[in-house]
């Protein structure tokens, strides 16, 4: 059985203030040195959310405000396109579970919109991003996450140059 969204489809990033330390990040960072990812300085992660239903802009940003984001330590932004490459030296890797997987956080959240009392979503999907300083090639970056950031076997994941 497929799923045919017929709603619209938003993207929201939640990501720390940038004056809290990101543990995740700097356990990423070692896991990515570690790898042989020597050129990294710095890594910065955010909980990616994919809501697909009968939903306007700011049913979605009441969710994020009230449910997806802790106000006091982190931020949130309703993406509205796709990044902005600005010839940085940073990357920006998203990974999120293949379809064909259960996302669980993902149905948590769906079910949590609902309870809210705004419209239930049809389907809202769980992912990270990476915002990664350094400098390397994105075919190195793309074998680097797949030993370290991504398994192949149940994640799909991008690679974007310079997103910020």
């Amino acid at each position: 059985m497929s799923l045919i969204a017929t709603g619209t489809t938003y993207l929201v990033e939640v990501r720390l203030r940038p004056e809290f330390t990101d543990a995740a990040g700097l356990a990423a960072l070692a896991q990515l040195q570690h790898a042989g990812f020597a050129g990294v300085r710095a890594v910065r992660i955010s909980t990616l959310y994919e809501i697909c239903g009968p939903l306007n802009q700011s049913h979605v940003q009441q969710a994020s405000k009230e449910l997806l984001n802790d106000g006091v330590t982190q931020e949130f932004k309703v993406l509205s396109g796709p990044p902005v490459l600005d010839g940085m030296n940073h990357w920006r890797v998203e990974v999120w579970l293949k379809n064909t997987m259960t996302d669980p956080v993902g149905e948590s959240v769906r079910r949590a919109i609902a309870e809210l009392g705004l419209p239930e979503p049809e389907r809202v999907r769980c992912g990270s991003a990476y915002r990664i300083l350094g400098r390397t090639t994105k075919n190195i970056l793309e074998r680097i996450v797949l030993r370290t950031l991504a398994n192949p076997v149940v994640h799909s994941f991008t690679v974007t140059e310079a997103y910020d």
